[in-house]
């Protein structure tokens, strides 16, 4: 009797032990990211002279709109051609399994299901008929728990091979600048998509009102390091409609290493915009050395008030002395330390 219940002891603990091994040898072993990975580089530095294509998603009715001045940024044309697949997000409710739709698809079948993007497929339809040749717009729906949501984003992103996956920002400012609204799903969607996106990921942060004519007044921030040089690549389409305007601000520090490797590529990237770009009308080049992360945050402020669009690159894990302690200023990391800094206020 006790050697029977000294085994079946030994059995529990067994099962105990290989349960709690077991789980910790899938999560070392199973890197769910890794079905996202490719044999080419999905960014918009990789692209040259190729259509550009994105994947934007949407949640609010409002976030449409910002899409639109995006893809606008974005200077489509004949030679400078752009792909927008809008992504209308929905989370499951009452219903057992998630639904992926393809409106074109579904429209060229001659479905009658239920449309659940009717409002969006129509703006987007109006947006590619005013660029005609120029655009094709795609809009899906996708209908699936929040938990999941990043997987369509990702797949999606991957199998239209996107450069760049553009997400709301989850905070709605009103006109007078106060919060009126967050949602902590879209932030924690945000972060997972960062996590495990397939190409560039780009935050839209919207904070004053919807660009009034198609004269747009951009700025570019670059302090260095490759986000930098990807939002760099983003902000050389804009100007190529000449009725548009940038600005690129290059802040570099007192003590800058001229030797590093990486400081080396960052001045190639400038050697460009001050060389062949800044023959153009409408580009401007100006460098302004910095002291300190104060100096930097107040540049910021007054470049904020001044331009309709600003590009900056997240930089995450990159410190230099433009930027040192930041980090406990901003509320927002997903951000990086020079917008997150500039969306608390």
């Amino acid at each position: 009797m006790v050697q029977k219940r000294t085994v079946v002891d030994v059995m529990i603990v067994s099962v105990l032990v290989l349960g709690t091994a077991s789980r910790f040898g899938v999560k070392a072993l199973y890197d769910p990211s890794r079905k996202y990975a490719g044999y080419q580089h999905r960014n918009i530095m990789s692209l040259k002279h190729s259509e550009l294509r994105i994947v934007a998603c949407i949640h609010k009715p409002w976030h449409s709109v910002h899409i639109k001045n995006v893809l606008e940024f974005c200077s489509p044309a004949p030679d400078n051609t752009l792909v927008a697949e809008i992504l209308h997000l929905m989370e499951l409710v009452g219903r057992s399994n998630p639904i992926f739709i393809a409106h074109k698809l579904q429209q060229s079948a001659g479905s009658s299901s239920y449309n659940y993007s009717g409002e969006l497929i129509v703006a987007f339809d109006l947006f590619e008929r005013d660029y005609l040749g120029a655009v094709t717009a795609n809009t899906y729906t996708a209908i699936s728990p929040v938990m999941f949501m990043n997987e369509d984003v990702c797949n999606l992103a991957l199998d239209k091979n996107a450069a760049l996956i553009v997400l709301p920002f989850h905070v709605k400012w009103g006109g007078d600048g106060s919060v009126e609204s967050e949602d902590s799903n879209i932030r924690a969607l945000n972060a997972r998509i960062l996590e495990r996106a397939p190409c560039s990921v780009g935050i839209l942060v919207n904070r004053g009102p919807s660009f009034n004519s198609r004269r747009i007044r951009a700025a570019m921030v670059f302090l260095g390091g490759p986000d930098d040089r990807e939002a760099l690549c983003l902000a050389k389409r804009f100007v190529k409609d000449v009725d548009n305007s940038l600005v690129v601000f290059r802040l570099l520090a007192h003590d800058k290493d001229t030797s590093n490797w990486d400081h080396m590529i960052d001045d190639e990237a400038m050697r460009e915009i001050s060389g062949v770009h800044v023959n153009l009308e409408n580009v401007r080049y100006e460098e302004i050395t910095i002291g300190d992360a104060s100096q930097t945050t107040f540049l910021i402020k007054d470049i904020a008030n001044k331009f309709d669009f600003i590009v900056v690159g997240r930089r995450y894990g990159v410190r230099s002395s433009q930027t040192y302690g930041l980090e406990h200023w901003t509320e927002y990391s997903e951000l990086g330390e020079l917008e997150g800094a500039n969306a608390v206020e």
